[in-house]
């Protein structure tokens, strides 16, 4: 799950909310594309996404940028 919590181990299960591989793989596969596709429009996704709602990018909480 180091897709999203940085423990840099794709596999690993941590928690319910946090984002593995085969996630990322099954929608891929529902998707007809490639991880490495997927992951090019997870990016080009956010990146809009971050332009229409800058606001929602800010430090999580208890963190600090």
């Amino acid at each position: 799950m180091c897709l999203t919590c940085g423990c840099m181990d794709a596999h690993r299960e941590m928690g319910q909310n946090n984002i593995t591989y085969e996630d990322l793989k099954k929608a891929a596969d529902e998707n007809g594309r490639s991880v490495e596709e997927t992951l090019g429009v997870w990016q080009k996704t956010a990146d809009k996404d971050r332009q229409e709602h800058a606001q929602e990018y800010g430090a999580p909480v208890g963190r600090s940028a």
